[in-house]
């Protein structure tokens, strides 16, 4: 059934594009801007990379929600498909401006640049997605529209807190910072798990506990 709604098309059909046209724009309109050099790579791969992660947060947006409920179609596999349509436009992209930025960056520290950094916009990207699930969940038929204001809000937060930095340039404190982005990456994918859960399956298993619990109740 994936496939098919792959092949079909309808799967392109139902994901909002504007917000990732709007991304890709704002992003091609920043490499221009730039004229092929930069003073800050790590400043600048931090824009691009918020920029892709603002443009991938609408991508649970959708306005067959309520019909497909009643699908055998999981919900859990619903959200995968659209997070598999945002992370094919997404990594290419951003394969794509490492390649460009990295060389500019010093020899030794290329590696341990390029990892942190995905580990931000993995962590981004994540914690969009596990607020538009939560949203799905509680019924938004448009979602998409909370992660802006709640990324924006945990960005502020991040740099807000001078005894745990995050958004730190490269140095010694590099290493803990990206432990810390990684500890941010692990909790929002348990979260985006648990909003996975399809509530009709939670609804059987009490449903189930209730029944079982009258009946010895009765006996």
């Amino acid at each position: 059934m994936a496939w098919e709604l792959v092949r079909s098309g309808h799967l392109v059909r139902s994901v909002r594009l504007a917000p990732f046209l709007s991304g890709a724009a704002a992003v091609a309109v920043f490499l221009a801007a730039r004229r092929g050099g930069t003073h800050d790579v790590i400043g600048d791969l931090r824009v691009l990379g918020l920029l892709l992660a603002l443009g991938s947060g609408y991508v649970l947006d959708d306005g067959a929600a309520v019909t497909l409920q009643a699908s055998p179609y999981s919900l859990a596999r619903r959200i995968w498909l659209r997070i598999g349509f945002a992370a094919a436009v997404v990594v290419p992209s951003w394969t794509v401006i490492l390649a460009r930025y990295l060389p500019s960056a010093p020899a030794d520290d290329r590696w341990a640049l390029g990892v942190g950094l995905t580990v931000e916009l993995a962590a981004a990207l994540t914690v969009i997605w596990a607020v538009a699930a939560w949203g799905r969940r509680h019924g938004f038929e448009h979602p998409g529209v909370i992660t802006t204001p709640a990324l924006l809000a945990g960005l502020l937060l991040a740099t807000s807190i001078p005894q745990a930095p995050m958004l730190i340039a490269y140095g010694a404190q590099w290493t803990p910072a990206h432990l810390r982005w990684s500890g941010v990456l692990v909790i929002a994918f348990c979260v985006l798990m648990a909003a996975m859960r399809d509530p009709a399956s939670v609804w059987k298993r009490s449903s189930a506990s209730s029944f079982a619990t009258w009946r010895i109740w009765r006996s």
